[in-house]
C-alpha cells in the first residue's frame, strides 16, 4: 500500500503569528487549509526551528509538547511534529522559503533586496 504524501508546514509565521519565543494567534485561514489538506489525504507534518538543539538553553519548556498543545488548543489538524532536521515531503510551506526554478539571478536579487544582514 502506498503511503500518503507529506506536506510540511512551518509553525512560526505560517501556522501562527511569529511572536517567538511565544506564538501569536493562528493565521487567518490556516484551520481551513489544514483541514482541507487532511481531508484530501495528505499527511501534515509541522516543522519548527524552535525544536532544534540550538534553542535548548533559550526556550524553557519542551517545545515539541508546546507545539502539540498549541495545535490541540486551536483545533488545528496535523499528523506529526518533526524534530530536528528537514523532513522528506512533496511540498514545504514556509514563510522564509525562496522557490527555486533554475532562477538563480532572481533568487539573488530577492535575497539581497529583501533579507536584512
Amino acid at each position: 500500500m502506498k503511503g500518503k504524501s507529506t506536506i510540511v508546514v512551518e509553525f512560526d509565521g505560517v501556522i501562527c503569528e511569529n511572536k517567538f519565543p511565544d506564538a501569536g494567534e493562528p493565521i487567518a485561514g490556516v484551520r481551513e487549509v489544514l483541514s482541507t489538506l487532511k481531508k484530501a489525504g495528505f499527511h501534515i507534518t509541522i516543522h519548527s526551528r524552535r525544536t532544534s538543539s540550538y534553542y535548548k538553553n533559550f526556550l524553557i519548556s519542551n517545545q515539541f509538547q508546546w507545539i502539540a498543545d498549541y495545535m490541540e488548543y486551536y483545533k488545528l489538524d496535523y499528523d506529526d511534529i518533526w524534530i530536528p532536521d528537514k523532513p522528506i515531503a512533496v511540498a514545504y510551506v514556509d514563510n522564509k522559503a525562496v522557490k527555486f526554478c533554475k532562477n538563480w539571478e532572481e533568487i539573488t536579487e530577492q535575497i539581497i533586496n529583501n533579507v536584512p544582514i
